[in-house]
């Protein structure tokens, strides 16, 4: 029904999947807001005006009455706009016309989700032209100190022109988008929004740019890596842990190749992973959360065998009590989930043996 066509046009314009989709461990990479609101909560609208809740219930309870006295003398007119009020105050009701939608962003206009679902709205009626001015309306609108909420519209902006307009008017609103916002964060929604819509030869085409531009940044060869380990070109990402080697600072290189080993776990080969970690603790033996990782891959990777091995070579190193404390509960812990009651024996046995020891 509309609503529901306005609700999936509005999560599309977000740039967040609709319901029914991968885990956010394996989907693809997606705008994560952790203040403002959720695209993943179900998508009310603010309520016409702010509603105070310490009201006495001996107050509500008269104001009921004399609604319930009131109503019997309504006309039917009255009484559907009495509802229509009643559910705005109660933020459930939905906004079919324009009208509906301009009284909304007039009540709540620094909130990015009534000026998305107003542009899905047109969008529903192939009104493009009118989506794109809802748009520049909101950033006119919204406060400057609303920086998240601004970015929600120029993430819904930029899909809106991905889906709908042309190559030069999408570059025309990502200039825009980048001048007035943390230029990565806007580079990492587009390459969201392009694999999201299958066009990966345009992410793979950003991804080169912003190694280029950002080339001492992290994050950005591992979201590239990433992007190739999911889409099958475990070769590419391969090569690309070489390049960003060449480039990031030698203090990064140790979590750079941990985070390029969980991906071959994950997409590649879980052997060449192992090798990786190996090759690390070689120079960083007594790193707990390289062991942590690398003992976590192994179990779900299925080779329990593996994972006692090394559970075995950890508790043998010379570490801080406390680091060997972790190690111990971490085994014991390991073999109560995927062993039996002798092998969880003989971890209690090991562990008490260090204590008597020191």
């Amino acid at each position: 029904d509309k609503n529901n066509s306005d609700k999936k046009q509005s999560n599309e314009l977000s740039n967040e999947p609709t319901s029914g989709s991968q885990n956010s461990t394996d989907e693809l990479p997606r705008l994560k807001i952790d203040y403002a609101f959720s695209w993943d909560a179900d998508l009310t609208l603010p309520p016409t005006e702010n509603m105070e809740n310490s009201s006495d219930e001996s107050d509500s309870e008269e104001t009921q009455k004399k609604t319930k006295k009131s109503k019997k003398d309504m006309t039917k007119e009255e009484i559907m706009l009495f509802e229509f009020e009643k559910r705005q105050l109660e933020g459930s009701v939905r906004p079919e016309k324009t009208e509906d939608f301009d009284r909304m962003v007039l009540q709540s206009p620094d909130s990015s989700l009534v000026w998305i679902r107003y542009m899905a709205h047109h969008l529903e009626s192939s009104e493009i032209e009118k989506a794109q001015a809802v748009a520049e309306r909101a950033l006119k609108t919204i406060s400057f100190r609303e920086e998240q909420e601004r970015l929600n519209v120029w993430v819904a902006y930029l899909n809106l022109e991905n889906m709908y307009g042309t190559p030069a008017q999408l570059q025309k609103v990502l200039e825009r988008a980048v001048q007035q916002n943390e230029p990565l964060s806007v580079y990492q929604q587009l390459i969201n929004i392009y694999v999201k819509s299958g066009k990966l030869e345009e992410a793979e085409q950003l991804y080169n740019k912003m190694v280029k531009k950002h080339s001492a940044n992290k994050s950005v060869w591992l979201g590239f890596g990433d992007f190739f380990f999911r889409n099958g070109r475990v070769e590419s990402a391969r090569k690309l842990l070489q390049r960003s080697l060449n480039s990031l600072e030698k203090r990064d290189h140790v979590d750079t190749i941990s985070k390029f080993a969980q991906m071959e776990f994950k997409y590649g080969e879980a052997e060449r992973g192992k090798t990786m970690f190996e090759n690390i603790l070689v120079n960083y033996p007594r790193r707990t959360d390289l062991w942590s990782v690398y003992i976590d891959m192994v179990v779900k990777s299925g080779d329990l065998e593996g994972a006692r091995l090394l559970f075995e070579r950890v508790i043998n190193l010379q570490m801080a009590m406390k680091k060997m404390k972790f190690f111990f509960k971490k085994f014991l812990d390991f073999e109560e989930k995927h062993g039996d009651e002798s092998s969880v024996a003989a971890v209690k046995q090991k562990a008490q043996e260090y204590v008597d020891s020191h």
